[in-house]
């Protein structure tokens, strides 16, 4: 009798923890389903962003490129300033990480959903690598654009809100060297590829958080 009354208490006892833990693994999922869902809405910023963004540059491109640099300076002040104001990903991976950090994965017994997830996250680490070069090339932007625009019409052109706004009249530029001038069209060029592989990259990865969303939400019968 003894031992019936131990085994039995081991019976509901272990049956308390596994229901603890399935409750906890539901909780998770929620938690990241709806990670998921903001991570969706920031995919659909930055895309919009980076068509805005791209648009700017060509344009800025071809002026530099044209004849007519000295008629349009404050256009090129204007598209100069955005060029170098890139906008970078950020998500919401604060369940991934208590995820992580407590052990939590283990809890994920549906082992369809628990590799769609280690592959969404690892699929951000190629963004992460595209996103520090387009900074890197940003950089290099600055270092040019800075012999061709004035520091202080670049200050007089931000608001206090952070907006960028159009200078009035014809600013002059601190030079018109042609070589210069084509010398920063060809960094646009280069900043352009990288934002279109960014926006392109981003792309799937909006599809893969949709598509993960789903199958979380089939697997766990999520509203």
């Amino acid at each position: 009798m003894l031992f019936l009354a131990v085994f039995c208490g081991f019976l509901v006892e272990n049956f308390r923890e596994h229901k603890i833990e399935r409750e906890r693994e539901e909780q998770y999922i929620v938690s990241l389903s709806e990670d998921l869902v903001e991570d969706t809405t920031s995919f659909n910023r930055m895309l919009d962003n980076f068509n805005l963004n791209i648009a700017k540059m060509d344009s800025l491109k071809y002026l530099l490129c044209s004849d007519s640099v000295s008629q349009r300076s404050a256009d090129l002040y204007y598209w100069g300033r955005w060029a170098s104001r890139g906008q970078w990903l950020t998500l919401n991976d604060r369940t991934i990480q208590q995820m992580k950090n407590s052990g939590g994965f283990r809890l994920i017994q549906n082992e369809k959903v628990s590799k769609a997830i280690i592959e969404y996250y690892n699929k951000l680490t190629f963004i992460e690598s595209v996103q520090n070069i387009d900074q890197q090339e940003s950089q290099e932007y600055r270092k040019i654009a800075i012999n061709i625009f004035n520091p202080l019409t670049f200050d007089n052109m931000i608001t206090t809100e952070n907006d960028i706004i159009r200078p009035s009249g014809n600013p002059s530029l601190l030079t018109n060297d042609k070589q210069e001038l084509i010398r920063l069209a060809g960094m646009l060029s280069y900043m352009k590829n990288f934002r279109l592989a960014l926006a392109t990259a981003e792309k799937k990865m909006k599809l893969n958080a949709i598509n993960l969303i789903s199958l979380l939400k089939q697997q766990y019968h999520l509203e």
